[in-house]
């Protein structure tokens, strides 16, 4: 038998032979070119560029008001108006989202670009591809403008989408030179949400020939988005990458201009309602549009709605709205032609004054009277949400803010809503009340000035967050927390109109989707210890099986709702807590956040009023006719009325607030105010951005004077809601 070091040998000798002759050599040598040629024209060639993704068999979509929001059909295909043709490449520079090199040598790639404005977990790198190719010619879709690249977290809830989505977004293309031609590319995105609770949001005015390229079919939720065509790719002239980590929130390394949150109110309201005739052209073709795309589905919503009730539709809210103490505002305020007095019921919110207006309804008077001799009066707005954290009585706030004179909007979203629709709500609402959630984003779309805008946020003794307090702190809105019960009441007057609360049906709704199963023997009952060792299946499989014990076991039952009553009653359930653990407080957060609340009516009507006299005293500060004054921001806003718009104005008056402790409150205000406006690289006021872009975030020479005497002392003030 021959060994392996013979066969090779034998080997060796028959190809020695076989390259004995140069004819044989040259056969070789020309074999061996072909196939390295074949190697890296496969390799190199393969893709010819960037294809931005193709459609998903995915076809669920998820609307504003889930499935009631109609998507035209033209969404499943490609969306652009380009033909694929020839496109030459020039060499190293951006073309189709990625950058062509000629020849073999590598070459350095781009850095990795983060795409989200949010939170580490949810951050998105994003790499553009680098392409190398000697060809200079290749087949694609071709669009002369400039494409933005970025990243959105949890783009189906509504603050989210905003605040750390299109506001980062639009003030990224207002930097790079974006206009309603340019297209948008959402790479990534953050799912934060349950599916249950995904929404769209339209975006008719932030494009006009311009689209958003998806990767997924069901992303596609409303006309301006598009899938990239699957025929060849699709190149843009330019693009920019990224959102620049900027937002209000302390988590972005970069803040957004305050002015930038006006710009993007004043984009909608120019293009919903720059004229009555605008807005009703909107109104009209959105029903139009609603009616059409329900007819198909008529049949089955009658089955489903009980006694033929309304469907929803992003006009719902306009139709809910309801109005008060509108007609007595002044002469001529806020009277539409042909429209009825009362405005109960009706679609039409009043006509934003023009500043004309705004002074022949204000009657100048002494510091400290001109409260009582002004006719005008401040817009309320409340909101009401009819499921979780709804307000108990807020049909008695609201008359008695009307008896206390106020105009008041009574508002709710549960019902559809879109995007023109709550702007054009909130267009002239100067103090916005509403229960913590997705509805105080919406004061985005407060006037910017006369007065100040103010937010009050309605929770609760066990349950209060402050994320709020970063994006209205950033736009220039004053911004507190009122709580009412069920503990640590401010006196025995708010007792009264505080009862406590014991929301049973909702605290069952939250416990079918918890960890936490009440009515257990202690031995059934794993520590915290022992709980972090076992893996999610295991956790599925101790919660299924505790269910299904208290589910067969009446006394269980019994025991289950005793242990529920002490859960969530007003005092703090020690005994429970210890029994159950983690999976307790977990509920009890979630609980705490979802109930319902009262609203201390006779503080909070006393709290407004002292809000009107802000109004007054802001009138007066801000004349340069009637004013002397020695503060800073005041001197500002007097030298140079002249010159700044009244947004500007507005943004020195909310820094006299800070100042004095009274922009929000209590704590943690300072932090935040100290980012959001006293620190000179992360203010959000008195930096350059669209007035030039060169100088984008450098502070304006009017800056330091904006912010000057905010110091830390300054700061640790602290303004609470109290009568």
């Amino acid at each position: 038998m021959e060994t392996s070091g013979g066969f090779m040998q034998s080997a060796m000798t028959i190809a020695h032979n076989l390259m004995a002759t140069r004819k044989i050599r040259r056969y070789f040598l020309v074999l061996l070119i072909f196939t390295i040629g074949g190697v890296l024209m496969f390799t190199l060639n393969r893709f010819p560029s960037i294809r931005l993704g193709f459609s998903s068999s995915s076809a669920g979509y998820f609307g504003i008001d889930s499935d009631d929001k109609p998507i035209t059909a033209h969404n499943n295909r490609w969306g652009g108006r380009t033909v694929a043709r020839d496109i030459e490449l020039p060499e190293a520079t951006w073309t189709c989202a990625f950058i062509r090199s000629n020849g073999l040598l590598p070459r350095k790639n781009l850095p990795k670009v983060n795409l989200m404005s949010s939170d580490e977990d949810a951050d998105f790198f994003w790499q553009p591809r680098l392409q190398r190719s000697w060809r200079k010619v290749i087949r694609a879709h071709y669009v002369d403008d400039t494409v933005f690249v970025h990243g959105l977290y949890s783009p189906f809830h509504f603050s989210h989408w905003l605040y750390n989505g299109m506001i980062p977004l639009y003030s990224t293309m207002k930097r790079f030179g974006g206009t309603k031609d340019s297209w948008t590319f959402r790479a990534g995105k953050f799912y934060y949400d349950p599916a249950g609770s995904m929404g769209a949001w339209e975006m008719d005015h932030f494009f006009e020939t311009g689209k958003e390229l998806v990767l997924a079919q069901s992303e596609l939720t409303t006309p301006f988005q598009t899938l990239p065509p699957e025929d060849t790719p699709i190149c843009f002239r330019r693009a920019v990458i990224g959102l620049g980590s900027q937002c209000g929130l302390d988590y972005c390394e970069n803040n957004t201009p305050a002015e930038i949150y006006k710009a993007f109110r004043d984009e909608i309201a120019e293009y919903y309602w720059s004229t009555p005739q605008t807005w009703e052209r909107h109104v009209k073709n959105a029903r139009e549009s609603i009616n059409k795309a329900q007819e198909k589905e008529k049949e089955k919503k009658r089955q489903e709605a009980a006694g033929n009730k309304p469907m929803k539709s992003q006009l719902r809210c306009l139709d809910l709205t309801r109005y008060y103490n509108f007609e007595a505002a002044g002469p001529n305020h806020g009277k539409e032609s042909g429209e009825a007095k009362s405005r109960v019921g009706q679609m039409h919110p009043d006509i934003v004054d023009s500043a004309e207006a705004y002074q022949n309804l204000f009657v100048e008077g002494k510091e400290g009277k001109a409260g009582e001799e002004s006719k005008r009066k401040l817009v309320v707005g409340i909101i009401q949400r009819e499921g979780s954290r709804r307000l108990l009585n807020d049909e008695e706030f609201l008359q008695g803010l009307v008896q206390a004179g106020f105009r008041v909007k009574w508002i709710t979203f549960d019902h559809g809503c879109g995007i023109a629709e709550t702007a054009y709500l909130l267009r002239d609402v100067n103090v916005l009340i509403t229960p913590h959630g997705n509805a105080v984003g919406t004061s985005i779309f407060m006037p910017s000035h006369d007065p100040v805008p103010i937010v009050i946020s309605v929770d609760n003794t066990r349950y209060k967050e402050f994320w709020f307090k970063f994006t209205t702190t950033a736009i220039g809105q004053r911004f507190f927390q009122t709580v009412c019960g069920p503990t640590n009441y401010a006196d025995e007057v708010s007792r009264e109109h505080c009862p406590y609360f014991k929301d049973l049906k909702g605290a069952w709704g939250i416990m079918s989707y918890h960890n936490l199963v009440l009515g257990l023997p202690e031995s059934m009952i794993k520590t915290d210890k022992q709980k972090e060792t076992m893996s999610a299946d295991e956790h599925d499989k101790l919660r299924d099986a505790s269910r299904e014990y208290v589910k067969n076991n009446p006394a269980a039952q019994k025991f289950a709702e005793q242990e529920m009553d002490i859960l969530i009653a007003p005092e703090m359930p020690e005994t429970i807590l210890q029994k159950y653990g983690n999976v307790a407080w977990d509920f009890m957060w979630a609980y705490w956040k979802s109930s319902p609340r009262y609203v201390d009516i006779p503080r909070l009507v006393k709290f407004v009023q002292s809000l009107q006299r802000d109004l007054e005293q802001e009138k007066i500060k801000g004349s340069a006719a009637t004013t002397t004054t020695t503060t800073t921001t005041a001197a500002y806003i007097q030298q140079s009325s002249g010159s700044i718009s009244n947004a500007e104005k507005s943004y020195g008056l909310f820094i006299e607030y800070v100042r004095k402790g009274r922009a929000c409150g209590p704590d943690p205000c300072e932090r935040i105010l100290e980012r959001n406006v006293a620190n000179e690289k992360t203010s959000a006021f008195g930096m350059h951005s669209v007035d030039d872009t060169s100088k984008w975030g450098q502070p304006t020479d009017e800056s330091q004077v904006l912010r000057a005497g905010l110091t830390t002392e300054v700061l640790q003030q602290t303004w609470q809601i109290e009568v």
